[in-house]
């Protein structure tokens, strides 16, 4: 019994200091999504009701990005690769939110005059395919139908021919 008090005791005691410490990390991606997003908003004239969307997508994406480094601080390749699709799942969640026009400044701005943790990270482009040669299509030939060949008569149904015996039962 003392052994399951301990234990309990131990997971507690690991529960509270990571909550603790997931406490601490969020105001600085707060304060850091926020100042992101004021420099967002001047940039592509962002309203006041996407402006609450827009800095949670941010603050998401910079605690991602966070979680993603500890994880794979050991691979820079897969790290990298991590980092390029949260960077792409932020860019679409802005098109959900944002403006036509909002979304298309937001595309355009250069690399530098965003901060990494609001700038656009477009989808890889799909390999280009070698042009095959296309031969140019062929008008369609109507087919000719040979006179020495008769077409087959379509048989009619019929109804079913009745006997004698069964037409003096039917009267």
């Amino acid at each position: 019994m003392n052994n399951l008090y301990s234990w309990l005791l131990a997971a507690f005691c690991l529960f509270s200091f990571t909550q603790l410490h997931a406490q601490e990390a969020s105001p600085a991606f707060k304060s850091e999504a926020t100042a992101a997003t004021r420099q967002l908003a001047a940039l592509i004239s962002l309203d006041d009701a996407r402006q609450l969307p827009v800095r949670r997508f941010t603050q998401i994406r910079l605690t991602q990005e966070a979680e993603a480094r500890q994880l794979y601080a050991n691979d820079a390749d897969m790290l990298g690769k991590k980092l390029a699709d949260i960077g792409q799942e932020y860019t679409r969640q802005l098109e959900q939110v944002l403006t036509a026009t909002q979304y298309q400044r937001f595309l355009a701005a250069a690399p530098g005059m965003l901060p990494a943790s609001v700038a656009a990270v477009a989808a890889p482009q799909p390999a280009a395919q070698p042009a095959a040669s296309v031969a140019p299509p062929q008008p369609a030939v109507p087919a000719i139908v040979s006179k020495s060949q008769p077409s087959r008569p379509t048989a009619r149904p019929t109804a079913p021919r009745s006997t004698p015996a069964k037409a003096a039962a039917r009267r």
